[in-house]
């Protein structure tokens, strides 16, 4: 087994060698211990995040805790937000896949306590590539962050 052949525990399968691979994880269990989602979590965001025809979609107020500046989220927990509304797009449809890709644009500030809406969409499936995309924006419409990202699907299925 070669080095790019060897079981990928973590996220991502960019092999660094011009091509994607299937990573190859043991089964995906929910421990509900995700920070980002998991309900079990009482140190996590715990996102309700809830599957849709089009997508997922969720709707939040950032406890203060999660701030970086006094009242602004901290852009770390922006980028989880937007990255686990396109895992969770990704992986409707049978469809297991982890992030390997991630591009985010914060276009306003997140703050605090307010509520916000966020929504995840899968853009183009190439089989192993999935491409997807998310945004968060507040009470009033107005675009506060987005992302674009590149998922891979995985081997091995998910239990819920």
């Amino acid at each position: 087994m070669t080095k790019f052949e060897s079981r990928h525990y973590g996220v991502g399968a960019w092999l660094g060698i011009g091509a994607w691979s299937l990573v190859i994880l043991p089964v995906l269990k929910d421990s509900g211990r995700c920070f980002a989602c998991g309900k079990d979590n009482l140190q996590g965001l715990r996102l309700p995040i809830v599957s849709r025809p089009e997508g997922v979609e969720m709707s939040y107020a950032v406890p203060d805790g999660f701030a970086g500046w006094q009242g602004i989220v901290h852009g770390g927990i922006v980028a989880a937000m937007l990255d686990e509304l396109m895992a969770w797009a990704g992986n409707q449809s049978d469809r297991s896949t982890v992030t390997a890709e991630m591009t985010v644009r914060y276009h306003k500030p997140v703050k605090t306590n307010q509520p916000i809406r966020g929504s995840g969409r899968i853009t183009e499936d190439r089989g192993r590539l999935v491409r997807a995309e998310a945004q968060l924006l507040d009470e009033s419409g107005e675009l506060l962050a987005t992302a674009t990202g590149k998922l891979v699907r995985v081997t091995g299925a998910s239990e819920q």
